[in-house]
């Protein structure tokens, strides 16, 4: 997923971004009101999924979750916060919280929380996606071969989801790009090039092509059902 972490306690995000992308997720941080709603202004069309500190030292966070439930973007909103009374969290929940998390909490607790979340903002009548002989599961984020889970690295889980979710299982390079990194991370377009390289070999044995498609970006193809 791209998520967008605003989180002004440096050590404390430190540790949340190393985790979350240790699980293959993109992540953009922010440690104020100010830097993150540029991130959402930027680039809200791309983020699954927001984690969300109240407290931050130029503002409150709930001024963020209400821009962002301004629009119709299916976008999950999970809060950090300290305050641990119900009305807190009441509120929390009324303005359009999809859940909260009482400081401190464990990861394994965050990451079930993250997937509950992102689990309520997907498409209620799709379960997986399928091209060829492939199944994704977009809820435990698996590439499958009938009974058997093939094991991709991170970059390239990221381009297969990107792949296969979108229409015609066609995508431009940039959106690519978007969805596979961070606005803090040192990266090229041609980076992209280097993973759909490996990717292809990945999937030769399944009979699934990435085609270039020049002026539109990179497509995902069965090769069976390619003319």
């Amino acid at each position: 997923m791209r998520l967008l972490l605003v989180e002004d306690t440096q050590d404390f995000a430190e540790a949340l971004c190393k985790h979350l992308i240790s699980g293959g997720h993109t992540i953009d941080y922010a440690s104020t009101l100010n830097q993150a709603t540029h991130f959402w202004r930027l680039n809200k069309q791309y983020y699954d999924l927001i984690i969300l500190d109240i407290e931050l030292p130029d503002g409150e966070g709930t001024s963020l979750l209400k821009q962002v439930r301004g629009t119709e973007l299916a976008v999950g909103v999970l809060v950090l916060t300290a305050r641990s009374e119900i009305d807190d969290k009441v509120h929390l929940l009324d303005i359009g919280a999809d859940d909260y998390l009482t400081k401190p909490f464990s990861l394994k607790e965050f990451d079930a929380r993250l997937r509950a979340v992102h689990r309520r903002h997907l498409p209620k009548t799709i379960n997986s996606r399928s091209i060829g002989p492939l199944e994704y599961d977009p809820l435990h984020r698996t590439l499958w071969s009938g009974k058997n889970q093939i094991i991709l690295r991170a970059q390239e889980m990221k381009l297969v989801e990107a792949l296969i979710e979108a229409p015609s299982h066609l995508m431009e390079k940039s959106r690519l790009f978007n969805r596979m990194y961070g606005l803090d991370q040192e990266a090229s377009e041609n980076a992209v090039e280097v993973h759909v390289s490996r990717l292809r070999k990945r999937l030769e044995p399944y009979q699934i092509r990435i085609k270039a498609v020049r002026g539109h970006g990179y497509q995902l193809v069965w090769s069976n059902n390619d003319e």
